[in-house]
């Protein structure tokens, strides 16, 4: 998974997640509209975080073979 596709990958479907979400959400607000929401917005959040890991210069740089540590 060191693919940067698969960024755009999850970023692409939880961008769809959050886009259905919010549209069930405005027609009426229902536990499934809900779920889509918060799916959509951890999946968009993870391919940002994941993003920066492969970014030179960024705390969370992992591209030089070093982990981050916490």
């Amino acid at each position: 998974m060191r693919s940067s596709w698969v960024n755009v990958l999850a970023a692409v479907v939880g961008g769809i997640a959050l886009g259905v979400g919010v549209g069930r959400l405005i027609l009426g607000v229902g536990l499934g509209g809900a779920v889509w929401t918060v799916l959509g917005v951890v999946i968009l959040w993870w391919a940002f975080l994941d993003r920066r890991k492969w970014r030179r210069g960024t705390p969370e740089s992992e591209v030089d073979g070093s982990h981050t540590v916490e």
